[in-house]
């Protein structure tokens, strides 16, 4: 290699060098600057929004800048996402703020996540152009969502049987991917249904993912073709940080059934002392469903005594009614009043299953005279009898006097 060869590959060598240290020079020349992460902590299925200026610390101005953000699943499902571009920005702080806005999926376990946001530019140096980069990592925190669902079971029955009663087990789950905090979950009846315990709201206050609290509730139905509940729950995430509520509308089941209503069928009132005496009801099926085998039976308190106190009725459908008759005593020492009876109903119904019986309660009463008629009657006869036999015996010693009157 001759002497002027050796210098020119000597000067193509420190110009190669010096031209990539002047590149090499450019890069991360930006940063950020009033970084800004909403919301804090992010909660997982919901967006959050990143807000930042950057700062060019070099000391003239880049261009045709863009910057891209990059993460790997689960926050970003594909890298990179749309980025910024910008014609010039001039050394120091950007006029204006750079603005990401990014979905976390659910599925985001808790933990602490980094997003890079990747810049290209192009600066103009000694001896061209050239182009640089700057990698700009942020870090932040996702809280996992949890999330609340509210369901109403009832192994047996499967539905609810209208007019009745039945406890429902209203179950608590929490379906999201992270632990819910102080659970509180209120009930209120729809139309057509009826809270019948005194507790209708409930307190959990930890309820990690998957897990489930049975919480009872005994409820029941009128005659109408829909019932259900409201339930409303509230509950924070494992941070305390953020609150979540939610309102759902749970249907129950309803099922026909026979329901039964009771009346007078004109006894009049027993005397104390009576017995045998019988007492006449009325029993109608107000029910959506008919009953089939019902037995009757009647229960009372003093003076009231059953002698006969069961009955039976094959069927009755829905809408109409039966005559039922029991026969009962009465106490002589029974002051007169209306006295409480019980009749009990126990049938079986078309929707039930083989040996499944039904059975309700009606009260009425029966009345119990003060027997004024009977003493009365006695009273009156003894009168009579008096009389009579004082007019006879008048008679009769009259007669005795003229006699002897006569033969003197």
């Amino acid at each position: 290699m001759t002497k002027t060869q050796l210098l020119a590959s000597v000067a193509l060598l420190c110009l190669l060098l010096g031209t990539a240290a002047a590149q090499t020079a450019q890069d991360n020349a930006l940063s950020f600057a009033n970084v800004t992460v909403s919301p804090n902590p992010v909660v997982a299925g919901g967006n959050m929004t990143v807000r930042f200026q950057l700062y060019n610390s070099y000391d003239q101005w880049v261009y045709n800048l863009n910057v891209q953000p990059s993460s790997g699943y689960p926050i970003l499902n594909f890298s990179p996402a749309s980025g910024y571009q910008v014609g010039i920005l001039n050394p120091g702080l950007s006029q204006g703020y750079f603005n990401y806005t990014f979905q976390v999926p659910a599925t985001t376990q808790s933990g602490t996540y980094t997003l890079h946001f990747n810049a290209t530019y192009y600066v103009l140096g000694a001896a061209g152009v050239y182009i640089g980069t700057s990698a700009m990592p942020l870090s932040f925190h996702v809280q996992n969502r949890p999330v609340i669902k509210l369901l109403l079971t009832s192994p047996q029955p499967a539905a609810l049987y209208n007019g009745y009663n039945q406890t429902v087990q209203l179950a608590v789950e929490n379906t999201g991917y992270g632990t819910a905090r102080n659970v509180t979950v209120s009930v209120s009846a729809l139309a057509g249904t009826n809270l019948l315990g005194s507790v209708n709201s409930f307190f959990i206050s930890n309820l990690t993912q998957g897990q489930t609290v049975d919480e009872p509730l005994l409820v029941s139905a009128s005659n109408t073709s829909s019932a259900g509940v409201s339930a409303a729950a509230t509950y924070y995430s494992s941070n305390y940080q953020s609150k979540f509520s939610s309102t759902q509308v749970l249907g129950l089941s309803l099922a026909p059934a026979a329901q039964f209503s009771i009346s007078s069928k004109g006894s009049s009132a027993i005397s104390p002392g009576a017995t045998d005496v019988p007492v006449s009801f009325v029993i109608t099926n107000t029910g959506t469903s008919a009953a089939n085998q019902v037995q009757f039976s009647l229960q009372s308190s003093y003076p009231i005594t059953p002698v006969a106190s069961t009955a039976y009725v094959a069927s009755l459908p829905a809408g109409s009614s039966a005559n039922v008759t029991f026969l009962v005593s009465a106490d002589t020492h029974g002051v007169p009043g209306n006295y409480p009876v019980t009749v009990y109903e126990q049938w079986k119904q078309p929707n039930g299953s083989v040996n499944q019986q039904f059975s309700a309660s009606n009260n009425y009463f029966v009345s119990v005279g003060n027997g004024g008629s009977s003493t009365v009657l006695v009273v009156a006869i003894v009168v009579i009898v008096v009389v009579i036999g004082v007019v006879v015996y008048r008679k009769r010693f009259a007669g005795k006097g003229k006699k002897k009157k006569t033969n003197q």
